[in-house]
């Protein structure tokens, strides 16, 4: 075993024979009250959860955003809903404080700082089973509008849910963030993105790429936007309509073709 740690944050690497077979790892290790905690990196859902911690405390600001939307993904992958819930809080939390997480790296605040913020004491207790897993109370999101564009940044499809709201503004800004996060956007690293009060909701149904915009938990809403992908995708009057708007440049609309109002009503506003 060879080891490379700085400060409180570090590096195992570990080599040995498993069935005959010579295997090499990576674990990461965090210094915790005087011990050793070591996290494999092969492990599921909540040591990935601390590794998204362990990467904020080191400032990786994008590799947290990714580390915790797999997470999630492991969990719902594994039907462990109420944990991929507390993960998609987490995320939400992270996403509401990351002015602070970069006033931290601005003035590269101690350690001490980092865990705090972090909220790392509570992510380690749960890995070692010490305590529960708290469990976020649900509540329906605000629905803001829901967008269909390409990788390029074309509207082929916008419905506000609710009439005052700017979205030349909102719209600006989703650009500017998805210009920064476009590859990550579409290789699924990260699936939202956080603007003022809102968060943008983002799902890949290649070529195109469906936003729901929201105010509130990002959990439920997410639950839908995967579903309204699954229908469109599936509709064969929504998908040969959405296809013809990139070669007329004709953007849909809320009734046209009929079956995707439908699909919004019962899908986002029941």
């Amino acid at each position: 075993m060879l080891t490379d740690i700085t400060g409180d944050v570090g590096c195992v690497k570990v080599e040995g024979l498993y069935q005959g077979r010579r295997f090499t790892d990576y674990l990461t290790v965090l210094k915790h009250e005087g011990n050793l905690v070591i996290i494999n990196k092969g492990c599921r859902h909540e040591p990935k959860l601390l590794q998204a911690k362990l990467a904020l405390i080191q400032m990786e600001f994008k590799e947290a955003q990714h580390l915790l939307t797999q997470a999630q993904r492991v969990a719902e992958l594994y039907g462990i809903t109420r944990t991929a819930q507390k993960i998609s809080s987490e995320h939400d939390n992270y996403l509401e404080k990351l002015s602070e997480w970069k006033g931290l790296k601005e003035r590269d605040a101690p350690i001490s700082e980092r865990l705090k913020l972090a909220s790392v004491e509570g992510a380690l207790e749960r890995l070692q089973r010490k305590s529960p897993l708290e469990q976020p109370e649900l509540v329906e999101e605000e629905p803001i509008v829901l967008l269909i564009i390409d990788k390029s940044g074309i509207s082929y499809f916008n419905y506000p849910f609710k009439e005052d709201w700017d979205f030349e503004w909102l719209f600006s800004s989703f650009m500017s963030a998805f210009n920064t996060f476009c590859d990550e956007i579409f290789s699924k690293s990260i699936d939202r993105i956080r603007i003022g009060e809102n968060i943008i909701l983002i799902n890949p149904v290649e070529p195109f790429l469906t936003c729901y915009v929201i105010k509130g938990q990002s959990y439920p809403a997410l639950q839908k936007l995967t579903r309204f992908n699954e229908v469109i995708r599936e509709n064969p009057e929504i998908w040969q309509a959405l296809n013809k708007s990139v070669n007329t440049s004709e953007m849909l609309e809320f009734d046209k073709p009929p079956a995707l109002k439908t699909v919004i009503n019962d899908i986002f506003t029941q």
